[in-house]
């Protein structure tokens, strides 16, 4: 397969940009957007309460480990094993659903 290299310029930048916007349907921005809102349902549906309370208190609040462990009343070792189920789960999640929704644009 052959690679282009393509040059911004201040001539070419608006067309590139919206080739890449028909190509991919969308932009950056619109698939960001739909990974969160993609994310946020998987973390409402698919993590047991203190998984959700590990992710949103180390990834969102940013919250040491050893934070989330002291409110939970939990091992610094357990935040650590249900943060790495729940990253698992939403990954699982997010690949299972987008596959969905990639297979159902093409019908």
């Amino acid at each position: 397969m052959k690679t282009k290299t393509l040059h911004f310029n201040e001539k070419n930048t608006d067309i590139i940009l919206f080739e890449n916007y028909v190509n991919n349907k969308g932009t950056n921005n619109e698939s960001r957007n739909r990974m969160k809102k993609l994310l946020s349902q998987a973390i409402d549906r698919g993590l047991t309460e203190k998984q959700r309370a590990c992710i949103i208190g180390y990834y969102i609040n940013g919250k040491k480990q050893k934070e989330i462990a002291r409110e939970l009343g939990i091992d610094s070792s357990t935040v650590s094993r249900h943060i790495t189920v729940a990253k698992k789960k939403l990954k699982d999640f997010v690949s299972i659903f987008e596959g969905f929704t990639n297979t159902a644009e093409s019908a």
